[in-house]
């Protein structure tokens, strides 16, 4: 092999391995949007699937005013912020008497 013969075998081996590279560089990116697609769709199918199963009490028949109750309990948004049974009354509060049953209350 002449000097010269061994320059362009050094050349061409060196043309190769970038070559490679570059295919290599290709490859990797092309198999990395694939893959960032399929995420993509399958994410986006999961949240269809979450969507439609939270969805479905509201498309299949539940009345608006049963969902304003579910929200907002009994009496609805404007009585929302009113004491309910078993709240904590506060530290100061004082419990208030039972009526007493048996005693019934005279007309005056």
């Amino acid at each position: 092999m002449t000097p010269r013969e061994a320059i362009e075998a050094a050349e061409l081996a060196e043309a190769e391995t970038a070559y490679r590279r570059q295919l290599a560089l290709e490859m990797y990116q092309a198999g990395q949007r694939a893959g960032f697609q399929a995420g993509y769709r399958q994410a986006d199918a999961d949240q269809a699937a979450a969507w439609a199963r939270i969805t479905r009490p509201v498309t299949h028949g539940i009345s608006h005013a049963e969902l304003e109750e579910r929200r907002w309990g009994p009496g609805g948004r404007a009585r929302f912020a009113e004491p309910r049974p078993g709240d904590f009354p506060g530290r100061g509060a004082r419990p208030h008497p039972e009526p007493e049953t048996g005693q019934e209350m005279e007309a005056g």
